[in-house]
């Protein structure tokens, strides 16, 4: 590559960076969402010296509790904090997959690749605006494919094991991230059999190493739990629940969830199109084995990576967007090949210009969202469902009205008051969902959060009122906890707050509920009556 093209690259690559970094920059203080209220708290106390599942009971990894944490530790535990972090995982990204791209496609190419990924990890159909788990798997996944690659040039045992370690760091962020260590075992597996002279006890090296990589992260981070003194209730979340609720959605569910999902893709959708045309030029082309095998692996592991669970929401698709990316620019290769073999300088750049518009497309489709519409504005678009902008509030309220020892539970799926409102849950269930669904620890689950509630006496319960905080199936579980609160809340407290949703209104004090028109979604802050000692005490 000559001076001048490296230099149209790096301002490529800039001008890209620098776009996805202004539209996060400028909605940064878009309120959390639920995932990202548990990611934030469980780092909150990380950084506090709680260990992960100590005071906080969720199936996923400990790798994104850490991820949070670190980038807590350097913008600060905030909501703005947060999201600047986040900008530098998602820019990372977008650089690798240029890297990554490069090894197949054209400089151009590689930038196209770039360019999409950028804009649809940003888009509202996966969630964009939101520091899911699966942007962290993507980043390590991506790092890992590159280092892998890059060891099968050069030919350097140690960039097998630092591949693994990569693909094993992007299981530790989210379970569905396992399924690319299984894609980098495929290419390994591919290259040793595309040798004309095999050499088995090379090639035996090679993947030994690579599986050492993958698992050292993996038995590190068992081992630190074990030192931490929660390795039962890791296990137990992590594997033998794990388990129950990866099998709890049938598939007459999922594929509703599915189908729910593409027909709401917008702007983004060009390039899925684009990516599905894109496999014939990528299987069509004569030669290039390990260029279809790659594309191939890729797809197939990026698809298992999303289907687990069946549950097919919106942010686990971003485990799909290296390769859509990658197959909407390989699309435009073969006629970039044909016009520059026939074509004055200039009209050399007709397919990406095209590859251009549709970016531009997208782009001008949500130009309200990228450019002009306020923070406030975009969370009232994004969350007229959950309504996750009234909990700033809430915790808020908490955290102004108590002492920094004080102690909360949340009964409904919004861990994110209690990062807020910068005071621990006395029960480690910061989600209902599991407690109110037909499930062999159903009843086991209630009990312990009960007996956890009861126990730890909160300063402050919060009741969410909501279909989508709960998801009850079948009611009647949903209807024993309501039952069993209302008569702790009557017996140990008094209601000081409620907000009421669409339109989301505040009223706070005494004597809250006398003039709120109390719809089926609310939320409720009851607070201990003043003087009622605590047990022990």
């Amino acid at each position: 590559m000559n001076s001048r093209r490296k230099i149209w690259t790096a301002l490529s690559l800039l001008l890209i960076v620098a776009f996805v970094a202004s539209v996060r920059l400028r909605l940064r203080s878009i309120p959390l969402e639920r995932d990202e209220g548990e990611y934030a708290y469980a780092g909150q106390l990380i950084l506090q010296g709680v260990p992960p599942y100590q005071l906080v009971y969720n199936m996923k990894m400990p790798g994104i509790y850490a991820a949070y944490a670190l980038l807590m530790a350097v913008f600060g535990q905030t909501t703005e904090g947060i999201r600047e972090g986040f900008i530098l995982v998602n820019c990372g990204a977008i650089v690798l997959m240029y890297f990554v791209g490069r090894r197949f496609l054209p400089t151009a190419g590689a930038v196209a690749a770039s360019a999409a990924y950028a804009l649809m990890s940003l888009a509202p159909g996966v969630q964009g605006f939101n520091a899911h788990a699966t942007h962290f798997v993507v980043v390590a996944a991506l790092g890992a494919i590159l280092l892998l690659l890059r060891a099968q040039e050069r030919g350097r045992l140690a960039g097998y094991f630092w591949s693994g370690t990569l693909f094993g760091a992007a299981f530790l962020m989210k379970q569905p991230g396992g399924a690319f260590a299984f894609f980098g075992a495929s290419v390994i597996a591919w290259a040793a059999w595309r040798r004309t002279t095999h050499d088995w006890r090379a090639d035996g090296r090679r993947l030994a190493l690579y599986a050492a990589g993958v698992a050292a992260p993996i038995v590190l981070t068992c081992l630190v739990m074990w030192l931490a003194g929660v390795w039962d209730k890791f296990w137990w979340w992590t594997v033998t629940y794990a388990r129950t609720h990866a099998t709890a959605l049938a598939w007459k569910y999922g594929k509703l969830r599915l189908a729910d999902f593409f027909k709401q893709l917008s702007g983004e959708s060009v390039f899925w199109w684009l990516a599905l045309a894109g496999l014939i030029p990528a299987l069509a082309v004569k030669g290039r084995a390990d260029e279809k095998f790659f594309f191939l692996s890729l797809l197939f592991f990026s698809i298992a990576a999303v289907c687990p669970t069946l549950n097919f929401t919106a942010h686990y698709f971003v485990l799909m967007l290296p390769i859509i990316a990658l197959l909407a620019a390989r699309l435009f290769i073969p006629a970039a090949e044909w016009v520059a073999s026939r074509a004055p300088g200039p009209a050399r750049c007709a397919p990406w210009i095209a590859f251009g518009l549709a970016c531009g497309w997208m782009i001008w489709f949500y130009f309200g969202a990228f450019f002009l519409w306020t923070p406030e504005n975009v969370a009232d678009r994004l969350y007229h469902v959950n309504n996750f902008q009234v909990y700033p509030e809430v915790a808020d309220y908490i955290k102004s009205h108590s002492a920094p020892g004080a102690t909360l539970a949340v009964l409904g799926s919004e861990p994110e008051v209690p990062f807020l409102a910068r005071r621990r849950s006395v029960t480690g269930y910061i989600y209902m969902y599991d407690l109110v669904q037909d499930q062999p620890f159903r009843e086991r689950m209630e009990k312990e959060m009960i007996g956890e509630v009861e126990h730890g006496q909160p300063d402050y319960i919060v009741f969410v009122s909501m279909t989508t905080s709960w998801l009850p199936f079948p009611k009647k579980y949903f209807d024993e906890i309501l039952d069993w609160l209302e008569r702790y809340t009557d017996r140990d407290y008094v209601p000081c707050g409620v907000v009421t949703f669409q339109p989301n209104q505040y009223f706070w004090g005494a004597d809250c509920l006398r003039s709120v028109p109390i719809g089926h979604r609310f939320v409720t802050i009851f607070q201990r009556k003043p003087g009622l000692p605590k047990s022990g005490t």
